[in-house]
């Protein structure tokens, strides 16, 4: 039996600076965290393997963490566009440092391994003997494994206006993205909305209607 290996992401909003060079740095947003990688905000512009190098300040005023990465693939055609200049690169940390994964490590603790819940198991076929004589024609042959359909392009998904309201305030807020479902549409406006708020937690969504041409 194979098994799916899952990896531990964390929400975070951790200040950064992206280098450029010797004198030059620039800042940013690390948003999410995982094992393998981090998401992070910038007005700075990437191409997809482009390499990246961060300096995250630790929320709790520790040392800095310096982190070498790849980006990975660009977020900001499914935000709001012409209404923010950041954007939201995914970026893949190969080779994560001892100091990398004990901040992961203080933001999203270990499950040690006796309580993690048990792995969904994948049925793996069994590999026929081609030396058997022995012939069932009335057995279906297995499929082979097909790969994974491509996913959409951003630029054919549709247009969701997402209207937003500060929790007992009179602040409103509406994001036009592109999205799959009003369900993506509402996880990728609260992403947006916590890039550009620093009280996105006292928001709330009002209403999500599909429109058509981002108008």
């Amino acid at each position: 039996m194979g098994r799916i290996a899952r990896r531990r992401r964390v929400r975070c909003k951790l200040s950064c600076e992206i280098v450029q060079s010797s004198r030059r740095r620039v800042q940013g947003r690390i948003v999410t965290l995982s094992e393998g990688g981090l998401a992070v905000v910038t007005d700075l512009g990437f191409d997809q393997g482009d390499p990246i190098r961060l300096l995250i300040k630790s929320d709790g005023g520790g040392k800095t963490i310096s982190v070498s990465a790849i980006v990975w693939n660009d977020r900001s055609s499914a935000s709001s566009g012409a209404q923010s200049r950041l954007r939201r690169y995914g970026c893949v940390v190969s080779q994560p440092s001892y100091s990398f994964l004990a901040l992961l490590n203080r933001l999203a603790p270990e499950v040690p391994q006796a309580a993690r819940p048990e792995p969904v198991p994948i049925a793996v076929p069994r590999q026929r003997n081609p030396d058997s004589d022995s012939v069932e024609p009335d057995l279906p042959r297995s499929r082979e494994i097909q790969p994974p359909p491509k996913p959409e392009p951003e630029e054919s998904l549709p247009y969701f206006r997402v209207r937003m309201k500060q929790i007992g305030g009179p602040r409103t807020r509406i994001l036009t993205l592109r999205a799959r479902s009003a369900t993506q549409a509402e996880t990728l406006a609260l992403e947006e909305l916590e890039t550009i708020c620093s009280d996105s937690e006292g928001w709330g969504i009002l209403h999500i209607a599909r429109v058509s041409g981002g108008r």
